[in-house]
């Protein structure tokens, strides 16, 4: 993750008086139910994610980091894995309104994908670099809906070696927040889904993580802090392998500050 950072933060690097909005948040996942590539057992994880947001003059950047524990089914393996992405708005940049009806604004993106998961023989290394274009959608009671269009970079490792999948593809993502109350409830429906094309020797992925979250703090006069969830992931053609597959839920306990 250290190269994903020092590349995220070269990229968004900005005074913090030029801020218009931050927002972190932790949290711990746990799922029993994950596939991982060559392996017949179903494995259990635990994952502590962290996550930064916020906004400035320009744009907007968003950074998360996984620390994820496997159980004895994985070897008891260890991953850390982060993307960071910065947006740049041309409503922001070019002072006039770009966009109209239905979309909110256009952003140029740059990412970044980087991690590392250890086993006793081996390295699996995933990196990326995903420029390309972010619609903002104007979309009645939703926080957010946005649509990635992204180049594809791929230049992970296996072993230390190129993993066959040295090739630029392209993805597609939307991704969604949408705020609503069950009687006193407060409930967030958010999520994404990642379309990933093929290339090299890999396969065309769908990596969708849907989720609801309970605003627990909210009951006891502490709105927006604490929330209990839980999450849906579906992965097909994991790591770009044809025909291995995650579907896994996942009960997660966030706080936001």
């Amino acid at each position: 993750m250290k190269v994903a950072g020092w590349l995220w933060l070269a990229a968004v690097s900005l005074p913090v008086q030029a801020l218009e909005w931050s927002s972190n948040q932790v949290e711990v996942l746990r799922g029993n139910e994950f596939h991982e590539p060559f392996n017949p057992q179903r494995v259990g994880k635990t994952t502590l994610t962290y996550l930064h947001a916020d906004g400035h003059a320009y744009g907007r950047n968003l950074l998360f980091v996984d620390y994820l524990q496997s159980n004895a089914a994985d070897s008891n393996a260890r991953e850390i894995y982060g993307e960071g992405y910065t947006s740049l708005s041309l409503s922001k940049l070019s002072g006039e309104q770009v966009g109209g009806g239905a979309i909110r604004d256009l952003n140029l993106t740059f990412g970044v994908n980087y991690g590392e998961k250890n086993y006793p023989a081996y390295r699996v290394t995933p990196r990326v670099f995903l420029p390309g274009v972010t619609v903002d959608f104007s979309a009645p009671g939703f926080n957010f809906l946005t649509l990635d269009m992204l180049a594809y970079v791929d230049r992970g490792l296996f072993a230390g070696r190129d993993n066959g999948c040295h090739a630029t593809g392209w993805q597609v993502t939307p991704a969604w927040e949408l705020p609503f109350k069950a009687g006193e409830a407060r409930l967030t429906f958010e999520g994404f889904v990642d379309v990933i094309g093929q290339h090299g020797a890999c396969a065309r992925q769908i990596l969708s993580q849907p989720r609801l979250r309970w605003d627990v703090g909210h009951h006891w006069g502490a709105p927006d802090h604490l929330y209990l969830g839980l999450e849906y992931q579906y992965w097909q053609n994991k790591f770009g392998l044809a025909g291995e597959y995650d579907r896994v839920a996942q009960t997660f306990l966030m706080w936001k500050f």
